[in-house]
């Protein structure tokens, strides 16, 4: 790769303001020492490394070559990468992980995709997991620029964005979680806030 790209990715995080935010949210809410995570869509590595700097030991998945390969570069101790397309199958044979990460991702599974298959993963990872962190984009063209149809909020709304995404947890995750409030996060110059979510399965 040549150096100014692979600048262009080292300071992916400077050009999201939000991540640093995030990352310490995630962490404060892990409160199992060296948890396992699963970390979908894992782009260049920067979060899995930052919880693996934590302590916990952390699976990240990333599908496109260039991150992939920036991603193994970074690697620290307690992470481990690979590169393939997420699934519903893929993730039903893992094993059940302590958390799994869907930052910045659902967006993107819907538009290459399509929504009923971005579902299908997202009920897939409730199976697989007592925790779920997501994170969700509130531009629609992050939704539709691979041809998918428009999701049904007002674009850059953030209220309605939320009730979209909630709905979207119920519907496939059932009444048997509990999902908290989204926390508004300052994002980018293109998409000025995203919505980070915990969703946690209820005990009993």
């Amino acid at each position: 790769m040549k150096l100014p790209m692979f600048r262009r990715y080292l300071n992916f995080g400077s050009r999201h303001s939000s991540f640093e935010e995030r990352n310490q949210m995630i962490a404060a809410e892990l409160s199992k020492p060296q948890s396992w995570i699963l970390d979908i869509g894992s782009n260049i590595g920067q979060t899995s490394n930052f919880l693996a700097s934590k302590g916990h030991f952390v699976v990240g998945v990333e599908k496109f070559e260039k991150e992939h390969r920036i991603s193994c570069a970074r690697s620290a101790d307690g992470t481990a990468f690979m590169r393939t397309s997420v699934t519903p199958e893929f993730i039903r044979t893992t094993l059940q992980w302590d958390a799994i990460l869907l930052l910045s991702v659902l967006h993107r599974i819907y538009a290459f995709e399509g929504e009923e298959f971005m579902r299908s993963v997202l009920r897939a990872c409730g199976e697989k997991t007592n925790h779920l962190f997501i994170e969700g984009s509130t531009r629609c063209a992050r939704y539709t620029d691979q041809g998918s149809p428009p999701p049904p909020f007002a674009d850059f709304d953030t209220a309605d964005a939320e009730r979209w995404h909630q709905a979207l947890f119920r519907a496939e995750l059932g009444d048997g979680w509990q999902v908290s409030p989204a926390k508004v996060l300052a994002h980018s110059k293109s998409e000025p806030y995203r919505l980070f979510f915990h969703a946690v399965r209820k005990s009993g």
